[in-house]
């Protein structure tokens, strides 16, 4: 489903979506970005544009963080897309660029603004996904539940990651796609 959005929304600005392959695997996998194993978790390699996932992440994802729906794995998979959105945008090589040049606290800050714009991204899927029927409402209850990191940047934690993602879905066009631009 990530595709078929991404696609239509590239398309409606006349662009080709050059989709990212996508690589399950369990243990470890060699990237053209290095090694990747249950402790990096899902990542994406802007290096050969695939998105890595191991499938003992799921199993993180229901025992450590009680999220054992699809729609929490299906999350995690457009949040990875997300960044390949950034990639193929210019923004992800740029931010690269610009955190080689920032002191240790600044790139770690402006890493977490890149990790919430790939949120951004997932949410649209998010708003797509519940447009197109896919999603139930007890499925955004699921990912409200795993989705910790939204603490670290929001003082109101999950909590308000779980308003955001509910308004995603309830807004009729995801206009949100018009601000995603800007970091």
């Amino acid at each position: 489903e990530t595709e078929d959005l991404w696609t239509e929304v590239f398309a409606n600005s006349n662009q080709r979506y050059p989709a990212p392959a996508v690589v399950l695997f369990t243990g470890q996998v060699n990237t053209a970005c290095g090694g990747a194993d249950a402790r990096t978790g899902p990542v994406y390699c802007p290096n050969d544009q695939k998105v890595y996932i191991d499938l003992s992440f799921y199993d993180q994802l229901r025992d450590q963080f009680g999220a054992p729906g699809d729609f929490a794995q299906a999350y995690v998979l457009a949040h990875e897309v997300g960044h390949h959105i950034q990639n193929i945008t210019g923004v992800l090589p740029e931010s690269n660029r610009r955190r080689q040049a920032m002191s240790e606290t600044d790139a770690n800050a402006y890493s977490i603004r890149i990790e919430l714009q790939a949120d951004c991204y997932a949410g649209v899927w998010a708003n797509y996904a519940g447009q197109q029927n896919i999603v139930e409402q007890g499925d955004f209850e699921e990912a409200g539940i795993w989705h910790g990191d939204a603490s670290r940047c929001d003082p109101e934690g999950a909590g308000a990651f779980l308003r955001y993602l509910r308004g995603l879905v309830g807004s009729e066009g995801g206009e949100v796609v018009e601000s995603l631009g800007a970091l």
